[in-house]
């Protein structure tokens, strides 16, 4: 054991010693050639110049160092120059995309704001016809404030109002528009509600011509057709030959088909919300008391029984058993 020991030992020496040896060798050498390179750069150069007209030369002595130095110095000056081209070239590459960028952006922002224009010009041309389609929507002559009912992403309005000097104005624009058009939306879906209501209520009330034929006397006062003086007509006669049907003007329920004095042949009908008409000189019914009928049903036909002049059908609609012109609800034939 303690001869391994020993052998090791001695293995180790020699193999530091041998290290050591290259290691003073190295330095040696480094030294010489260090040494080398300090002469060579000292020696001196001459410079002559010699001129053609004087006899005087011009000469200087320079060492190898300070032309490696120039040298260096000239590598360093065109290394730099090069770099300085080229970046100058992506520079002005840069900038002229930049700029072909800025002309595209610029013929968009015209664009939009051509665009913009022609839409608020829309806008403003629709706002009238809203109003008024609201107006007579709601029975109203006042259109209130239907642009300012909504705060139409109004989180993001302030956010630009902060940068209102950076932002093109076209944004603000299209953001009125589009407030515009949220409060058009909600304002037609009011309309077309009230449009509903007053459907399903016309519907229900007297809104068509009982027959086809003309008007040969209107509601109110007139000279009586039997010669005696003036006397107050409480519908509208509606000339036609005999025998033309006659249709009820709005769903309801027959309360009487029968003569009755001067209305001769004649049938009332009670609808809703208190309106009843009443058809008179028939020539003949069809419908009978308690029969429920539609608008549009047949329900007997133009003759000129009671008193009458000539075949007609004397029209009538009365409200809480009060006349009314029936002018304004003959709106359109079935």
């Amino acid at each position: 054991m303690k001869l391994i020991k020993f052998r090791i030992k001695s293995y180790q020496s020699r193999i530091s010693g041998k290290l050591y040896e290259s290691y003073n060798l190295f330095l040696k050498k480094r030294d010489r050639a260090w040494k080398r390179f300090l002469e060579k750069g000292h020696e001196k150069m001459t410079v002559m110049f010699i001129p053609h007209n004087e006899k005087k030369i011009f000469n200087f002595q320079i060492s190898k160092f300070i032309i490696l130095f120039f040298i260096i110095l000239f590598l360093i000056g065109i290394a730099t120059s090069s770099y300085a081209v080229i970046k100058n070239r992506e520079m002005k590459n840069r900038e002229r995309e930049l700029l072909m960028s800025y002309n595209d952006i610029r013929a968009d922002l015209i664009r939009y704001e051509r665009l913009t224009n022609e839409i608020t010009d829309i806008m403003d041309d629709i706002k009238p016809e809203i109003e008024e389609l609201y107006q007579l929507a709601a029975d109203t002559e006042d259109a209130g404030d239907i642009w300012g009912r909504s705060n139409y992403d109004q989180e993001t309005l302030d956010e630009l109002n902060k940068k209102k000097r950076i932002i093109p104005d076209e944004i603000f624009a299209i953001k009125d528009v589009q407030r515009d058009l949220l409060n058009s939306t909600s304002t037609i879906k009011t309309i077309k509600n009230f449009i509903n209501v007053r459907s399903k209520v016309t519907e229900d009330m007297p809104s068509i011509i009982p027959n086809p034929g003309h008007i040969s006397s209107l509601f109110g006062w007139r000279r009586s057709p039997f010669g005696h003086g003036r006397d107050f007509h409480t519908g509208i006669d509606i000339a036609a030959s005999a025998g033309t049907t006659i249709r009820a003007t709005a769903p309801g329920v027959v309360v009487s088909a029968d003569f009755s004095g001067g209305y001769g042949n004649c049938v009332r009908i009670q609808h809703k919300f208190g309106y009843q008409t009443i058809y008179g000189h028939m020539s003949r019914f069809e419908v009978y008391k308690g029969k429920k009928v539609n608008k549009g049903d047949r329900i007997g036909y133009v003759g000129m029984t009671g008193n009458t002049t000539g075949n007609h059908c004397h029209y009538e609609i009365r409200l809480g058993n009060i006349p009314i012109n029936p002018y304004p609800y003959m709106s359109r034939m079935w």
